[in-house]
């Protein structure tokens, strides 16, 4: 059996000699990882353009918001696929290969018109895409130790807010000269391609998860991955409402104007890494204190925006539902690489980016189907906040109770 202590001193070997991740290793890692969140995040503002474009599309309230979360499908029927792939193969030339492919099908919409075939573009994405993100969190955890994975996954936080905030901007821009354009942005991902080139190494030995009973024989722990996967799935689903369907619901209120749809949910977004400082702050605390913490955010948040009479309102509670969302992708990251031992990481966080972008894809039905019910979209966030207020409630008086009965 191997002591994961002595397996946390032992340095990374590269090509030239031993080596050990820095700085530059921890931000392409991060920028890696910023581009399943700009493959969403770039066309939100668009998505009312969008919606105009292919208004001749059958059922397009339910199928021109999957131009956005149609990459999600691919992802959760791939990633796990992709994680045996990394485990066996290594991950820095699979990364460059997949960055690539990535690109390729991002931009390419641009140069396409029809419904179908921008789809097309978008499940090329897809596959790019689950390979980059099971990759990504997966040298986060071979790189770093678990103290530091705390420390870089905040900076990701800080970073990616920023970074969402100049594309929704650009892309509300973008998207007022054309509902092609905001799809130009993509196009980063070769600079990506080409800084993985020269800064990323394949890791010889790799930091240990806080697993520590780690032998060669151990079986890959599929109760563990069944239960990272539905957690995830369930936060998944609630994460995306806001994220996809922020800009319509400023739409329903009678905001019009695509480049202040992009400009608010740009403000909104400067909370990210708050939340991010957040998790940090709370990281040692249990997992379930910090979900009671997103859920409460998310309460406030998606119930306000719903009862929101004016975009001020709209702005302020989606400022604080943004809290929430700053501190779920680091949280859930930082929980399922404790949960996976090393020889099998990459397997688990296959499941892990599955279930968060099966979550993604199956967002527009879940909001579909309460919006049938609830007879418009801010009743449907006003009722989908509702659902997080309870939940929060539930997880604190459960622990409450169990610690009262131990």
């Amino acid at each position: 059996m191997t002591d994961s202590t002595e397996i946390n001193q032992l340095p990374h070997r590269g090509l030239g000699g031993f080596r050990k991740a820095g700085f530059w290793q921890a931000f392409i890692v991060i920028l890696v990882n910023q581009l399943p969140m700009m493959a969403i995040v770039a066309l939100m503002p668009a998505l009312p353009t969008l919606m105009a474009h292919f208004s001749d599309v059958e059922n397009k309230d339910l199928l021109v918001p999957m131009i956005l979360t149609a990459p999600g499908l691919c992802i959760a029927l791939i990633a796990p696929f992709a994680g045996v792939l990394v485990d066996k193969y290594g991950r820095r030339n699979l990364l460059i290969v997949f960055v690539t492919i990535y690109g390729l099908g991002g931009i390419l919409p641009y140069f396409l018109d029809g419904f179908n075939t921008v789809i097309t573009g978008r499940l090329l994405l897809g596959i790019g895409e689950a390979f980059v993100l099971v990759i990504g969190n997966t040298l986060l955890g071979d790189y770093f130790a678990p103290k530091d994975r705390a420390k870089w996954l905040m900076i990701q936080g800080f970073f990616g807010s920023i970074a969402a905030s100049l594309l929704l901007s650009l892309s509300g821009h973008l998207s007022s000269m054309g509902w092609n354009y905001p799809f130009l942005v993509y196009g980063i991902s070769f600079l990506i391609t080409a800084l993985a080139m020269i800064f990323i190494f394949e890791p010889q030995e790799k930091f240990t998860s806080d697993i520590d009973t780690i032998s060669a024989g151990q079986a890959f722990p599929t109760k563990t991955a069944i239960f990272v996967f539905v957690v995830t799935l369930f936060f998944a689903v609630l994460y995306f409402v806001y994220t996809i369907h922020f800009s319509l619901a400023l739409d329903a209120m009678g905001i019009k104007d695509k480049v202040q749809l992009g400009n608010m949910s740009a403000i909104a977004s400067t909370a990210v890494p708050l939340g991010a400082l957040i998790f940090k702050l709370v990281s040692k605390r249990p997992f379930w204190q910090q979900m009671a913490l997103i859920f409460f955010f998310f309460a406030i948040g998606l119930t306000g925006i719903g009862l929101s009479k004016d975009s001020t309102t709209a702005l302020v509670v989606g400022w604080i539902q943004q809290l929430g969302c700053g501190m779920t992708i680091p949280v859930l990251v930082a929980w399922a690489l404790s949960l996976f031992p090393v020889q099998y990481r990459g397997r688990g966080m296959g499941f892990w980016t599955s279930a968060f972008f099966l979550g993604q894809f199956l967002n527009p039905v879940f909001v579909s189907g309460i919006t049938k019910i609830s007879g418009g979209l801010l009743p449907t966030f006003v009722t989908v906040g509702g659902i997080c207020a309870v939940i929060c409630v539930v997880i604190i008086g459960y622990n409450s109770f169990s610690k009262k009965s131990a």
